[in-house]
């Protein structure tokens, strides 16, 4: 596959994308349709980095277990008797079979096809009527396990054994972040959507403001009629995490009329913001100041996406006489209204896109920052970056939130 004489795996294609954000183009059309590029992004990116399972609420006691499939594998992941969580391989060692479906308690891991039983930590306990089977050894066939760690209540997944820990991945997450109590938020409610795009356009979608006044133009007009659509600051530390900021109307999370609780111990600047965090490649997670959003995405092929969305609220909110009447009223119809925009704008992109004559466009300088350094993390990560430095400094773009019509 070749683009203007070069092709999708050479270097020299993406000279112009990496460049300075005022020359350069954005990725070309076929890296969000290519099956080839789809399975190099897998083994590349997905493969070697910190993924989301789930919630550590999900799984508070010993024998609880979900079962969960990520890029293409099914994985279980429990507390064991000992309460350590961890990840192990749904398949069973001996013909294969899913042992477990859904969420539940046990105290063997048993496959209903033959009954071959485990322990919570994985090895082999019982093999029906394998006595004749010459050196069969049930030490030699414990499920495959990968490793898993937590920040916040959040559970992590890695496939590379070689990665470093979790806590150091996430940069400066956790001090950034550390004063919005994330552990001790519980999970109010969830929504699943699949959607015909490439993860990629999902995650660009979420790193600028651009498209606010647009997309969510039936979002401003329902929650925040005359609101002024504002330019978002952004921070991070490229190819880690990145943050867009932006005041609350602009956030679309925080009611007018907003009648539950900010999360005490906020500092003045947070209370009147909502942060949008991306932790590369695979969690996107909204901070408002009286809860946390956050999107899990699975890459289904190069042209569909699995999206699970999370919201969470303070114990002590949830607790509220008028949490659950408020919430149903007030908070969740916002946020069904623009996932479904943002929904419908990538569906689009990737239609867009799909033709022979789509071809690569321009970056805004102002507006998406965010969205070529996403850019350049892919191509890095799927090519390589010999020039790309052992560490990265924290970036702090020096520019003020602007207010424009």
């Amino acid at each position: 596959m070749t683009i203007e004489g070069n092709s999708i795996w050479s270097k020299a294609t993406y000279k112009d994308t990496k460049g300075p954000i005022d020359q350069a183009t954005t990725l070309p059309p076929e890296v969000y349709k290519s099956q080839e590029w789809y399975e190099k992004e897998i083994e590349t990116i997905f493969m070697k980095s910190w993924l989301v399972a789930t919630r550590e609420e999900e799984i508070p006691n010993p024998g609880d277990y979900v079962r969960l499939d990520i890029i293409g594998e099914p994985l279980i992941i429990l507390r064991d008797q000992a309460g350590t969580i961890r990840a192990l391989s749904a398949s069973c060692r001996h013909r294969g079979s899913e042992l477990v479906s859904g969420k539940g308690n046990c105290r063997l891991l048993v496959c209903p096809y033959h009954a071959w039983s485990y322990s919570l930590t994985g090895e082999l306990k019982a093999a029906p009527s394998m006595e004749d089977a010459k050196d069969f050894d049930k030490s030699d066939y414990s499920l495959p396990s990968i490793r898993a760690e937590t920040w916040a209540g959040f559970v992590f997944i890695n496939f590379d054994k070689d990665a470093k820990p979790l806590l150091e991945s996430l940069g400066g997450l956790p001090k950034r972040f550390e004063s919005y109590k994330m552990e001790n938020m519980k999970v109010t409610k969830k929504w699943e959507n699949t959607f015909k795009a490439n993860w990629k356009v999902w995650v660009e979608n979420s790193r600028e403001g651009y498209h606010v006044r647009t997309v969510h133009r039936e979002s401003l007009d329902t929650y925040y009629p005359g609101a002024k659509v504002k330019k978002f600051l952004a921070e991070g530390v490229p190819s880690v995490y990145e943050i867009n900021t932006s005041d609350n109307e602009n956030g679309l999370y925080v009611p007018r009329d907003a009648t539950l609780p900010f999360v005490e111990g906020l500092s003045e600047q947070d209370a009147a913001c909502t942060h949008f965090v991306v932790h590369y490649p695979h969690l996107l997670l909204n901070l408002p100041p009286d809860r946390i959003t956050f999107h899990q995405y699975f890459p289904e092929g190069p042209e569909w996406t699995r999206i699970v969305t999370w919201c969470c609220f303070p114990e002590s909110t949830i607790e509220l006489e008028n949490f659950e009447r408020d919430a149903e009223e007030k908070y969740y119809p916002p946020m069904e209204l623009f996932i479904a925009e943002d929904k419908g704008i990538c569906e689009l992109v990737q239609r867009g896109i799909g033709g022979r004559m789509a071809e690569r466009g321009r970056f805004c300088p102002t507006e998406e920052k965010t969205v070529h350094e996403f850019a350049s993390y892919v191509v890095d990560h799927v090519l390589g970056d010999e020039d790309k430095p052992a560490s990265a400094d924290e970036r702090n773009i020096s520019e003020k939130m602007e207010f424009q019509s």
